[in-house]
């Protein structure tokens, strides 16, 4: 399984442009320097508001990716709507699944919790994610 160092280094050798924000425990991927909308994210901890992929548990992290309505309608087509993400029962704590995101799905983001042999799949999505960001 790739460190949370090693997946940081992947998104960061997507391009020169990019930017990281480590003021705080998580991890948020720009492009440029406008910092507007992160591209790619690395959760490290549950929240108030996301508790969803149990993140408290020991060296749990969740890889957190942007990507366009058809990149998401092509991996999740029974789920690309609001209602069908609502009514969907996915288990957010799995790891190494990829998913929509518990949170922002609905916003076509999509996640994996300490990402091993889904790691292959999430660097060709962050690599999509990071050309829909450039545009």
């Amino acid at each position: 399984m790739p460190s949370l160092d090693a997946i940081k280094a992947d998104i960061l050798s997507l391009g020169p442009d990019i930017h990281v924000d480590t003021t705080t425990p998580d991890l948020f991927f720009f492009i440029g320097d406008e910092r507007r909308m992160p591209f790619a994210t690395i959760v490290t901890h549950d929240t108030d508001f996301d508790g969803f992929a149990q993140l408290d548990r020991d060296g749990a992290f969740r890889l957190n990716i942007s990507l366009d309505r058809h990149t998401f309608a092509t991996l999740f087509p029974e789920h690309n709507s609001r209602a069908a993400l609502e009514a969907a029962n996915f288990d957010y704590a799995t790891r190494d699944n990829i998913l929509p995101h518990p949170v922002y799905g609905r916003m076509h983001w999509v996640c994996s919790i300490n990402p091993d042999s889904s790691y292959p799949q999430c660097q060709a999505l962050l690599s999509t994610a990071y050309e829909l960001g450039r545009r």
